[in-house]
């Protein structure tokens, strides 16, 4: 008996097809992916202003002028915390 595991379901990664991102996607780098809507409630852990997404770092990078602090997006997760960040002017 053949397995049709998967068939009629959307992906898990949510892409609609391969090497397409779904709408409202923005992507980060080149494979990462953030909602936008997602993007529009994240805010900095630091000092709670919003964040921004640095396509080139795959980062978001948080909008203070006083802060500043750029967390790492890995997997297409946004890993927001303090400790994890880059500071401002620092290598990634």
């Amino acid at each position: 008996m053949a397995s049709d595991e998967g068939a009629g379901h959307p992906r898990p990664d949510g892409k609609a097809e391969e090497g397409r991102v779904p709408p409202g996607t923005r992507t980060l780098g080149e494979s990462v992916n953030i909602d936008e809507w997602l993007l529009d409630l994240l805010a900095c852990p630091a000092c709670h202003a919003p964040l921004r997404a640095d396509d080139a770092a795959s980062e978001l990078v948080c909008t203070s002028e006083t802060c500043g602090l750029a967390y790492p997006v890995r997997d297409d997760i946004p890993v927001l915390l303090v400790d994890e960040a880059r500071r401002p002017g620092e290598a990634g």
